[in-house]
C-alpha cells in the first residue's frame, strides 16, 4: 500500500491536535481544581457578552448547562440591581478604566462584594463573592491592541462567605460592645494627647447635665482647685509604659451645680485610632454617696467613742451620785427642818440631783440609758408637762399646744420623752431672748415610702410625729449639719454643755424614732420634729401596770425583816444601800463580788436579791442564773448605772426581776424592795 506524503502529514497533524486538547483538558481539569480549593467561579466574557469559558469552582451555577450570555450569569447569581450595576461597572472597568469614572476609581482600590441570595426553596443560605475584573488583550499583527477590538473580560467570582460571617460577627461584637460600653452603668472618655475631649458615652454626659462637646478641656469639667491634680494624673498616664500600673484614682468635684457631686476618676493609656497618637482613656464613677456613706461611718464612729467615753464617765458617776444622795438621805433622817444642817444638807442633795440629770443626758447621748419600755400616751404626757414648760419659758413667751386626735401610743421610757421635749423647749427658748411663740404640735404620720432625716433613711410605716416650733432666731445650713453633734453649741461659753440636742438625737434614737431640723435661715425660726413608732400593749405593759399597782400598795409602809443578799462591788453604794435597808428592819448580807455572793448562796437562804448588773468576772446576771438555779422562785432587783442591751434583755425575760437605776435615794430603794417582795408573797 502507498502511503501517500499528504495523508502521513494529515494523520501527525490530527494526532498532534489531539495530544494538544489533551494536554489543554488536563490543564482545565488542574485549573478547576485548582479554582475549587480557592471556591472561585472565572469566566470569559466576549465582547459580545458572550460566555466563552465558564470554570464553575464556586459551584455558583448548579444548572446542567453553564450561562451562555453576562445576562444569564446576573439572573442566576440573583438578578439583584445591586449585583447588575456592580457587573457593569466591573466590565467597564475592564474594558476602559477611563469609561468608569470616579465610580471606577472608587471601587478600584478594593474588589466589591456582592450578596448572592440563597434560594427558599432548597434553604440555602446568601453567598457572599469577591468579584474582580481584568481584560484580556489579543495579537493583532504583531501588536497588542485593546480588548473592545477583539478581546475579552476575564472575570473572577470567589465565595468569602466565611470571611464575612466573620466580618459580620466582628462587626456585631464591636456593635454590642458599644453599646454595652454606652449604656454601662459607670462613666467613660477618651482624652487627646493635650486632654481635650474625643469621646464620651452616655454614663459620662450625665455625669455632667447631659452634654459635653468634643474638644473641652477635661479639666474645665471639674471645680477649678482641682486642675493641679487633674494635670499631674493625666501627665503621668502618659508617661506609663505598657506594663506600668495604674496610677490610683482620684476623687474630684464636678464643676457647678446646686450640690457638691463627687466623681472618681481612674485614668489608662491607650492609642488613638487615626494617626496613632497617645491618648487617655477615662473611668468615672459617681462617689457621692459613697463619700456620703464614708462621712456618715466616720460621724457614727466619732459618735460611738464618744458615747462609749460619756456612758463610762456617766455609770460611774452614777455610782459616786448614789452614794452622795443616799447619804444625804441617812442625814436628813437625822436632821429636822429647823436644824442649822438641815438646809446644806439639801443643796447638797438638789445639786446631786441636778448632776444625775447631766448623767442621764450622757446616757441618753451614748444609747446606754436604763430604761424601762412602755407604753407612752403622748397627749398625757404633754399635758402633764405643760405646766412646767411654761414656767421654764417664761412670761415673755408663749406656749401653744396642739394635740391630734386619736393619737397612737408609743413605746419608750415616759422621763426619756419627757427630757426630750424639755431639752427642745429650752433650747426655743434660748434662741428667743426677746420673746417669741413656741408650737408643740402632735399628730399621725403615716409614711409610705422612705424619707433621709440627716445621714439616716425613715422606713416606711405609721409614727406619731411631734413638732416643736419656734419664732427665734433660726440657723444656717452649716450651723444645721452639726446640731446634733454632742459638745456642738453656737452659745457662748458657759452657757451651754452641747449635750442638750444631742441627747434629744441619741433617746429618740433609743426609741427607735427619728429626728429632723429645719429651718429657713437666720430670723426664721426652727422646727425640730420627731417621728416616734407607733406601738401596740402586750402582755408585759400589762404586768407592768400590775406591777405599779402592787408599787403604789406600799407606798406608805417600806419597812420589813426579810433576809436581803446585796451585791455591789462599789463600797460607798453597797455601804448606804445596807445602812438604808436595815435602817427599816431588814437583814442585809453584803457581798462585794460575784464570786463571795455564789458562795454565801451556797450556804444560806435569801428572801430577795438585789445585785449590781455590771461587775468583773461573774456579773449580775451570771449570778442572777446561779441563785435561780437553786431558787427559781428568789425575786431580784438589777441596779445599774447603764444595763447593756443584751445582759438587759437576758434577765428581763425571768419572771420575778425588777430594775432600778443609779442614781437612786433611799425611799425608792426601801420602796422597790418591799414592791418586790410583797409581789412575790402574792404570786406565791
Amino acid at each position: 500500500m502507498v502511503d501517500l506524503p499528504f495523508l502521513s502529514r494529515g494523520r501527525h497533524e490530527a494526532a498532534q491536535k489531539d495530544a494538544i486538547d489533551a494536554a489543554v483538558a488536563r490543564t482545565r481539569h488542574d485549573m478547576l481544581a485548582a479554582y475549587r480549593a480557592i471556591k472561585a467561579t472565572v469566566l470569559t466574557i466576549g465582547a459580545d457578552g458572550r460566555v466563552l469559558t465558564c470554570d464553575d469552582g464556586a459551584g455558583l451555577f448548579s444548572e446542567a448547562e453553564p450561562p451562555q450570555r453576562l445576562a444569564s450569569v446576573v439572573q442566576a447569581l440573583g438578578g439583584t440591581r445591586d449585583i447588575r450595576d456592580t457587573m457593569d461597572m466591573l466590565i467597564m472597568r475592564a474594558e476602559d478604566p477611563s469609561v468608569a469614572g470616579a465610580v471606577g476609581r472608587a471601587v478600584a482600590a478594593s474588589d466589591p462584594v456582592i450578596a448572592m441570595p440563597g434560594r427558599e426553596d432548597r434553604e440555602e443560605e446568601t453567598r457572599w463573592l469577591s468579584v474582580s475584573s481584568t481584560g484580556i488583550e489579543g495579537p493583532s499583527d504583531g501588536i497588542a491592541e485593546s480588548i473592545t477590538d477583539r478581546g475579552a473580560v476575564l472575570l473572577v467570582l470567589q465565595d468569602v462567605s466565611d470571611r464575612q460571617r466573620q466580618a459580620d460577627m466582628l462587626d456585631r461584637r464591636v456593635a454590642l460592645l458599644n453599646r454595652a460600653l454606652d449604656r454601662a452603668p459607670f462613666g467613660l472618655l477618651i482624652l487627646d494627647a493635650e486632654g481635650r475631649v474625643r469621646d464620651t458615652n452616655t454614663a459620662f454626659r450625665n455625669l455632667f447635665g447631659g452634654s459635653i462637646d468634643p474638644g473641652t478641656d477635661f479639666a474645665t469639667l471639674f471645680a477649678p482647685d482641682d486642675a493641679s491634680r487633674i494635670a499631674s494624673l493625666l501627665s503621668a498616664t502618659r508617661a506609663l509604659g505598657s506594663d506600668a500600673h495604674q496610677p490610683p484614682p482620684l476623687d474630684l468635684r464636678i464643676a457647678g451645680g446646686a450640690e457638691e457631686r463627687i466623681v472618681t476618676i481612674y485614668a489608662n493609656r491607650t492609642m488613638l485610632p487615626d494617626r496613632g497618637l497617645p491618648g487617655v482613656v477615662v473611668h468615672a464613677i459617681d462617689a457621692t454617696e459613697r463619700k456620703r456613706l464614708e462621712k456618715q461611718f466616720a460621724q457614727s464612729q466619732k459618735m460611738q467613742a464618744v458615747g462609749q467615753l460619756a456612758g463610762g464617765i456617766a455609770h460611774d458617776f452614777n455610782n459616786v451620785l448614789t452614794a452622795i444622795i443616799g447619804f444625804c438621805d441617812l442625814l436628813l433622817q437625822r436632821h429636822q427642818p429647823g436644824d442649822p444642817s438641815f438646809a446644806d444638807v439639801m443643796q447638797i442633795q438638789q445639786n446631786a440631783n441636778r448632776a444625775a440629770g447631766l448623767t442621764r443626758q450622757l446616757l441618753a447621748f451614748s444609747r446606754q440609758q436604763t430604761i424601762r419600755s412602755q407604753l407612752v400616751d403622748v397627749t398625757d404626757t404633754l399635758a402633764e408637762l405643760s405646766n412646767l414648760l411654761r414656767r421654764l419659758l417664761g412670761e415673755n413667751i408663749e406656749l401653744s399646744m396642739i394635740h391630734g386626735r386619736d393619737l397612737w401610743h408609743i413605746r419608750g421610757d415616759r422621763g426619756q420623752l419627757e427630757q426630750v421635749i424639755i431639752n427642745l423647749a429650752v433650747n426655743a427658748r434660748d434662741a428667743m431672748e426677746r420673746g417669741g411663740r413656741l408650737i408643740i404640735q402632735t399628730d399621725k404620720f403615716v409614711s409610705e415610702r422612705h424619707y433621709r432625716m440627716r445621714e439616716e433613711v425613715m422606713p416606711p410605716g405609721e409614727y406619731v410625729s411631734i413638732s416643736v416650733s419656734d419664732t427665734g432666731m433660726g440657723m444656717e445650713p452649716d450651723v444645721l449639719s452639726h446640731i446634733f453633734e454632742p459638745f456642738y453649741t453656737t452659745k457662748e461659753v458657759g452657757q451651754g454643755t452641747g449635750l442638750g440636742l444631742a441627747m434629744v438625737y441619741g433617746s429618740v434614737s433609743q426609741m427607735g424614732g427619728f429626728v429632723a431640723a429645719n429651718s429657713e435661715g437666720l430670723g426664721k425660726g426652727a422646727t425640730f420634729s420627731l417621728y416616734l413608732p407607733r406601738a401596740t400593749e402586750t402582755e408585759g405593759d400589762r404586768a407592768d401596770r400590775v406591777d405599779a399597782e402592787d408599787r403604789e400598795a406600799v407606798e406608805h409602809d417600806d419597812t420589813g425583816g426579810e433576809r436581803i443578799l446585796l451585791v455591789e462591788d462599789e463600797d460607798a453604794v453597797r455601804l448606804f444601800s445596807a445602812r438604808a435597808l436595815r435602817s427599816k428592819g431588814y437583814e442585809v448580807t453584803e457581798a462585794r463580788t460575784g464570786e463571795v455572793a455564789l458562795e454565801i448562796l451556797a450556804t444560806a437562804s435569801f428572801d430577795l436579791l438585789i445585785t449590781d448588773m455590771v461587775m468583773p468576772k461573774v456579773d449580775g446576771a451570771t449570778l442572777i442564773r446561779e441563785a435561780r438555779e437553786s431558787r427559781p422562785d428568789l425575786p431580784v432587783i438589777c441596779i445599774s448605772g447603764y444595763t447593756r442591751e443584751s445582759v438587759a434583755k437576758e434577765v428581763a425575760e425571768l419572771p420575778a426581776v425588777s430594775f432600778l437605776s443609779k442614781p437612786f435615794s433611799l425611799k425608792q430603794l426601801t420602796r422597790r424592795v418591799r414592791a418586790s417582795l410583797e409581789a412575790t408573797t402574792r404570786n406565791g
